[in-house]
């Protein structure tokens, strides 16, 4: 009993002397793993983070070559070029078996305009395109991480032998291939056959660019799709601390929420449409290659990893970059920019990024009497330049569809149609015609 008593007693006497010393400790503990997860929001890319961002898409279900896929595929046959429609299996099917290769660098060669055209149309080949240019760091990425080529080089096709092993590389902007040769081959290219959803394409230079020219109308599927207003929201407004401020601008209702003086964002509740804004987190984002991974490392941390959502295009060397939702391999086009996600390289440490709550949900039937006709590439050129654009100015031209939403029933209609791009503006070619200058 006495030495029970002489043991509580030194307890108290320990409690009084050393308890507030230690209640402090374990206070200043927790403030510093709350300050740790606060600097874990999306809006602290840190440099560790972007070490880690292999480990971050192993751990999501898209990683970083997913979200830059290749968007055409094309099959050069002795009579005409087919591109294969519904190129997705095919494509992933290829790049698996080129990606068990050891591909040897045998040197890279500039071409004139011509010569390069020649080249991407070489009979019995495949040539895989990607919607725009991708780094060299994302090509690593999709074709195995031993292939020789610098981070920062800017890659638009890959052309593969449907008979040998030998590969090259291209580059629209300087007419530039980068040639390669398989060794170590377990399994070749040549079995892998085309589907038969494809239109006889041509080789053309569009601006700065090679696309593929349907020289033959187009038949495509219009598509409905329930509206879907996800839940980006719920995980954004955990890393603010208040309500928001509620203002009303042009007649819609703008809520702004703010967390310090490092993250800002805007809602605009008539639109649904989104802009973060991160102040602090460029340091070492100067390159292209970095420029495109941290653009994936902000859909992973905004929660924009879905499944049809892609890499669209890059201007001012990746400081915009452009994803769409991509439906059948074609782009999807709104006027409000639902759909998409920017991710915008601001000065001063400054990044800000542009996303949508509303998106597509739930695909509904469709029938044969849902499909639409197109014309030719050549066709709707005509059409622009009839209505007075210079040739040269457009940029781009493609096939993609066009959101519209009936608000009544909440239902998108995805209607097949041509859009062209000028001065870094997406339009679609028919209402563009239809009103010679309004969209």
């Amino acid at each position: 009993m006495k030495k029970d008593r002489q043991w509580r007693i030194r307890l108290i006497y320990f409690r009084q002397r050393y308890g507030l010393i230690i209640a402090l400790i374990i206070a200043i503990l927790i403030s510093v793993f709350l300050s740790v997860q606060l600097w874990q929001t999306p809006g602290h890319v840190t440099q560790k983070k972007q070490i880690t961002a292999t480990q971050q898409e192993e751990a999501v279900g898209k990683n970083l070559a997913n979200v830059y896929g290749l968007s055409k595929l094309t099959f050069n046959g002795k009579s005409k070029n087919l591109s294969v429609l519904d190129y997705q299996a095919v494509s992933s099917k290829l790049i698996s078996r080129v990606k068990g290769w050891h591909l040897k660098y045998k040197g890279d060669q500039k071409l004139s305009k011509s010569a390069y055209l020649q080249s991407l149309s070489k009979q019995n080949m495949l040539v895989m395109s990607f919607p725009d240019s991708v780094s060299g760091s994302v090509i690593k990425n999709v074709f195995g991480k031993d292939i020789k080529i610098a981070d920062n080089v800017m890659i638009d096709h890959v052309r593969l032998p449907q008979s040998g092993t030998n590969i090259i590389l291209y580059n629209d902007a300087h007419h530039k291939t980068y040639h390669y040769q398989g060794t170590d081959v377990v399994q070749t290219i040549k079995q892998v056959k085309r589907s038969e959803s494809a239109v006889p394409v041509d080789y053309r230079w569009i601006g700065k660019h090679v696309v593929t020219a349907p020289t033959e109308r187009v038949q495509l599927q219009a598509h409905s799709y329930l509206l879907n207003s996800d839940d980006t929201m719920a995980q954004l407004l955990k890393i603010f601390p208040d309500g928001g401020k509620r203002t009303v601008n042009n007649d819609q209702e703008i809520l702004t929420y703010t967390n310090g003086n490092n993250q800002r964002m805007t809602r605009n509740m008539t639109t649904g449409i989104i802009s973060y804004d991160a102040y602090g987190i460029n340091d070492h984002v100067d390159q292209v290659s970095q420029r495109q991974r941290q653009g994936y490392q902000w859909l992973v941390d905004l929660h924009q990893l879905t499944d049809d959502l892609y890499y669209f295009e890059e201007t001012n060397n990746a400081k915009s970059l452009m994803y769409r939702l991509f439906v059948n391999g074609l782009p999807v086009f709104n006027q409000t920019d639902n759909g998409t996600v920017q991710v915008k390289q601001k000065p001063n440490n400054h990044e800000q990024i542009i996303l949508s709550q509303y998106s597509l949900r739930v695909p509904l039937p469709t029938d044969n009497k849902n499909k639409v006709t197109l014309p030719t590439m050549d066709e709707e050129i005509n059409k622009l330049m009839a209505a007075g654009i210079d040739k040269t100015d457009i940029q781009k031209i493609l096939l993609g569809y066009r959101w519209r939403l009936n608000p009544k029933d909440q239902i998108v209609t995805l209607e097949p149609t041509w859009y062209f791009e000028q001065d870094h503006v997406w339009r679609s070619v028919d209402n563009w015609t239809a009103d010679k200058g309004g969209q």
